[in-house]
């Protein structure tokens, strides 16, 4: 390249890496060369010297669930407006599947790593400590650990979501919380439900808090074995609306009318809660925005700039019409 553009090596580097400024006109003159010759620079010998791969290591629990798959993109506008490239890997909520790529991103030296929902076991901790390097997790807050984190607030979110039914005269809300080895979405969400029930008084009725697994398939068993108790409820909060979906299924499937006897309160906002019908009322909770600010926190850190150590993204109630106001046909069907 060097000799055919009757330039220096280094000045060959020096339009390739963009890395020091070269007089316009041999600039354009390398430029020339590389597009004749359609030169390909290897991105492994170039790592090896500038000491970066520009690739980010991405994990994701589950592709089909549409929250990681919008938090992916989120991630990749960032990334890729700035020339990173995105090792994504999907972990199918498999902890041996997580450290296998925890010790694979490690291996690749990868310049840094996303990971959005992973198992709160030591190993995994363990691991994250020793890769040194720069890292953030999304969807879970790390007391202990230096890594930033970004997440929504899901304890004052599912509080807000459980007043709202309060507000609208619902005094029996059962509760189908994520799984429980995923705390934000299993013990954060299920705090806020009963954060919301003790502040205004009302009992939580044994059988009314059932454990989903995020699946549609969980939401349909959790809404079964709540609506066999001997006290059903008026509302239920659902800690996602993936499982919200399979709630409503099962109470369609028994001809349980929505919102007329039974309300139902989603989250995450998901683009199927506008598609289900009666349409979800849920608390909107943008994936797209965790993972942009992940990536951009994660940037941050890549150019040794100071960074948050907690990023929150914003919530709010998104009011369609799986939820209404109580009414004494509505309190009347909450006994057999």
């Amino acid at each position: 390249m060097a000799q055919l553009a009757n330039v220096s090596i280094a000045t060959v580097s020096r339009v390739l890496n963009n890395s020091k400024p070269v007089r316009p006109e041999l600039r354009e003159r390398v430029l020339r060369i590389v597009e004749e010759t359609g030169f390909q620079p290897n991105a492994i010998a170039r790592s090896l010297v500038s000491k970066e791969t520009r690739i980010i290591g991405v994990m994701i629990p589950d592709i089909n669930n549409n929250f990681y798959s919008n938090l992916t993109y989120g991630i990749d506008s960032v990334l890729s407006n700035d020339d990173y490239s995105m090792f994504l890997a999907i972990s199918d909520e498999v902890v041996d599947k997580e450290l296998k790529y925890l010790r694979l991103f490690k291996e690749k030296q990868l310049d840094g790593v996303i990971i959005a929902s992973i198992h709160f076991l030591e190993s995994n901790f363990q691991t994250l400590h020793e890769m040194q390097v720069p890292m953030v997790v999304t969807g879970h807050d790390l007391p202990g650990y230096q890594i930033p984190t970004v997440n929504v607030n899901n304890v004052q979110a599912s509080y807000d979501a459980t007043a709202y039914l309060i507000s609208q005269g619902h005094r029996k809300i059962a509760c189908v919380s994520g799984p429980l080895w995923d705390p934000p979405c299993g013990l954060d969400r299920m705090g806020g439900y009963r954060k919301a029930m003790r502040a205004h008084d009302l009992p939580i009725h044994d059988g009314f808090v059932v454990e989903g697994d995020f699946t549609a398939k969980s939401g349909y068993e959790a809404m079964r074995r709540i609506w066999e108790e001997d006290v059903r409820p008026t509302a239920v909060f659902v800690a996602t609306d993936l499982m919200a979906v399979g709630v409503l299924n099962y109470l369609h499937d028994h001809g349980i009318r929505v919102p007329e006897d039974i309300s139902v309160m989603g989250f995450d906002n998901l683009e199927l809660a506008s598609l289900t019908r009666p349409m979800l009322t849920t608390v909107h909770n943008d994936p797209f925005m965790y993972g942009k600010a992940a990536a951009e926190q994660l940037l941050k850190q890549i150019r040794n700039e100071p960074v948050e150590r907690m990023s929150i993204v914003p919530h709010h109630l998104v009011i369609r019409q799986s939820v209404s106001a109580i009414n004494e046909e509505t309190s009347r069907s909450a006994h057999r």
